[in-house]
């Protein structure tokens, strides 16, 4: 039976543009919702790829549910969204981008619940995975695990451009709508979210569910993270002009909260640079992750710690006093360090791995595939507390002394030196071989002589004749 105005609780906004890739997946999360009256709208705006078809595929399945609408010419994300919500007829409104998913079935209905538990909030959000454009998870429970900082305040959102996850978030439609008109004032803003956010912060308070339920799709070439180092440059220079926009359109907003966390982001800033933080940018967002599983236990996403990966880091943890066996993953990429060592804190005893599906070469530690591994076995370890230090080899400067060529072309040097210092000896060794060999094939020859004579009739025959007069005696 078809949803009417009354009957809907929350209208799902979908906003498409080119995402024919991933837009099946998207839309089956958004239906698979549980608990819950909705309707789902999904705007395509003008793509030039297979979008559209999909869309249609579904309107034909599921129409009690769904709500069709298309721009005819490329709007723009700001437009297309504020074109969708005046179309949703639920209390709240929705948003999944085209490439995102849901995970959890029951997200809306949490959601739901959770701002009906606090009238002070109309609008809430979630914790979230991240997952690449295959849909492989790059890290888990993002907000949680300090993957990214929630911005969980204006002062927080406006000092350090922060990030909420769109796709989580639900809100009440009347306060969307007015957010929404605000827009028209920035239109030159170079994310639409980051005005709304600041908006809907200065309109009411942010809510948080601290539970993944999206599926978070970060592709290189969007909006949000141009290729181009110019296009990267150019979004960078219309945030901060909306930054400066804000400065001014709430001019009662306390400047210390602001200045306060500005100061600890140029701190944290120069940190960085002080450990000439120089990872290849795909590393960025990647983290280490130490696994721990007990006698007969397989290793899970429930029983491990997070940490930032770094260009190099000194990590204390402990782990339960059951734990048999650790698997520290150091990132999901393909890396190369100069030194990895995990040692137990009490005594500051090396502990070397079991297993690795990296090559170890000396000190060296070299992953050329994906999800690096090291696998310990720590059963002999009373107290289940230990320091991981690692140093990565810089890829990306070619000018620096640690360059990852650089170190390794040296180390080929100093081999080549200690292979030129052994050749006298190698000769020496090989002469000494020879007189081996000499002396081994005249030790042979005089095993053969003697085995003949003992073995004669010239020597057997006087030797029975000895042995019979001994006897006789």
């Amino acid at each position: 039976m078809p949803l009417t105005q009354s009957s809907v609780t929350v209208s799902i906004i979908c906003t498409v543009y080119n995402k024919g890739k991933w837009l099946t997946q998207t839309i089956n999360s958004l239906l698979a919702q549980k608990d819950i009256a909705f309707e789902v709208i999904v705007i395509d705006d003008a793509s030039t790829d297979n979008s559209r078809e999909i869309i249609q595929g579904f309107a034909e399945k599921h129409s009690d549910q769904m709500v069709l609408l298309y721009n005819e010419e490329n709007l723009g994300i700001a437009e297309t969204w504020k074109k969708a919500c005046l179309a949703a007829r639920g209390h709240y409104i929705a948003r999944c981008d085209g490439d995102d998913y849901w995970i959890d079935d029951h997200k809306l209905a949490k959601q739901v619940h959770l701002l009906e538990q606090d009238p002070a909030s109309k609008w809430c959000g979630t914790d979230i995975n991240f997952v690449d454009s295959d849909g492989t998870i790059t890290a888990r429970n993002v907000f949680a695990n300090h993957v990214v900082e929630l911005a969980d305040s204006y002062a927080k959102m406006l000092a350090t451009r922060g990030f909420t996850a769109p796709s989580t978030w639900l809100v009440d439609r009347e306060l969307m709508l007015t957010v929404n008109r605000m827009l028209d004032e920035d239109i030159h803003t170079a994310d639409d979210t980051f005005n709304l956010q600041l908006d809907l912060f200065k309109q009411t308070h942010f809510a948080f569910l601290p539970e993944a339920t999206v599926a978070y799709r970060v592709n290189e070439g969007s909006d949000s993270r141009p290729q181009r180092f110019e296009g990267l440059q150019d979004r960078f220079d219309r945030l901060l002009k909306t930054q400066l926009y804000y400065l001014d359109k709430y001019p009662d907003t306390d400047d210390k909260d602001i200045l306060r966390l500005l100061l600890e982001r140029v701190n944290d800033f120069e940190k960085n640079l002080s450990q000439q933080d120089v990872i290849h940018s795909q590393l960025n967002s990647q983290q280490v992750t130490v696994y721990f599983a007990n006698e007969g236990q397989s290793f899970s996403q429930e029983n491990a710690l997070v940490f930032p990966l770094r260009y190099h880091d000194n990590i204390s943890f402990e782990v339960p006093e059951d734990t048999v066996t650790l698997r520290i993953d150091l990132s999901e990429l393909p890396s190369f360090y100069r030194r990895v060592a995990l040692t137990d804190s009490d005594f500051g005893t090396e502990i070397l791995p079991n297993s690795s599906n990296g090559e170890l070469i000396g000190n060296y530690v070299m992953f050329k595939e994906n999800d690096p591994q090291l696998i310990y076995d720590i059963r002999a370890v009373t107290k289940k507390s230990f320091c991981l230090a690692y140093t990565m080899f810089n890829v990306d400067d070619i000018r620096s002394e640690d360059y990852i060529a650089n170190i390794l072309s040296q180390d080929i040097v100093n081999y080549r030196k200690e292979l030129y210092a052994l050749k006298p000896y190698k000769a020496d060794y090989q002469q000494a071989l020879q007189e081996r060999d000499r002396y081994k094939a005249e030790l042979e020859e005089m095993v053969v002589r003697y085995n003949s004579v003992t073995h004669s009739r010239r020597w057997t025959i006087p030797t029975k004749l000895i042995n019979l007069f001994r006897r006789r005696k």
